[in-house]
């Protein structure tokens, strides 16, 4: 990210992973929080073997079962604002279904069950929580 990783923060990003058979796939995914933080996450599933990892995460394993050397390049697509309580709304959340739907060659990896699942970032904003 050219050393944007700190600030780059509430972000819809993308990951090509490139394999040994110049095989591309592609990922998009969000987060709130810092991509650095993010980063992090994403590669302590591709060291440890989570069972509720990302489809990301499934393909890197897959890879590196089979012996397959790749890489990996990540990218900020857009950056957006999490869910506002007022407008009931995560533009966020909505950028992200919308580069998986409107861009499907840059969400080769994305399930199909990721465009039904609610806002995470919804429960944190609501006054009850406060």
């Amino acid at each position: 990210l050219n050393g944007d990783c700190q600030s780059a923060k509430s972000i819809v990003y993308k990951a090509t992973v490139v394999d040994g058979n110049n095989n591309v796939e592609t990922y998009t995914g969000l987060t709130k929080n810092t991509f650095k933080d993010r980063f992090y996450g994403h590669t302590s599933s591709f060291n440890n073997r989570h069972t509720d990892g990302t489809t990301l995460s499934t393909h890197i394993w897959k890879l590196k079962d089979e012996g397959t050397q790749y890489d990996i390049h990540w990218s900020v697509i857009e950056k957006a604002r999490e869910f506002n309580p007022t407008t009931r709304r995560c533009t966020l959340c909505l950028k992200e279904k919308y580069h998986i739907i409107f861009q499907p060659s840059g969400a080769t990896l994305n399930s199909r069950s990721e465009l039904f699942s609610t806002c995470r970032h919804r429960l944190s904003k609501l006054l009850v929580n406060t």
